[in-house]
């Protein structure tokens, strides 16, 4: 296999998006837990809310990828 050479201005760009690839991926994974008809308890919606909604701020945590913090995945989501 051939080495491929990536210049050094592109690595954060690559990273960002193998991190939105990453988020995009646990945000469709939840989808099914979204739907109105979802039987979730009350008490985990709230959980769940802050979950998604941790995810889609992750591009917005700034400019340094090796810096993103990740929401925790409810315990209760499959």
């Amino acid at each position: 296999m051939k080495p491929i050479f990536v210049p050094a201005e592109l690595h954060s760009l690559i990273k960002w998006q193998v991190i939105r690839s990453a988020r995009d991926r646990d945000l469709s994974a939840s989808d099914y837990a979204a739907m109105p008809d979802y039987p979730m308890l009350d008490k985990n919606k709230a959980a769940f809310m802050a979950y998604r909604q941790g995810l889609r701020d992750i591009p917005d945590q700034g400019s340094d990828p090796d810096a993103v913090v990740w929401p925790p995945k409810p315990d209760f989501l499959k």
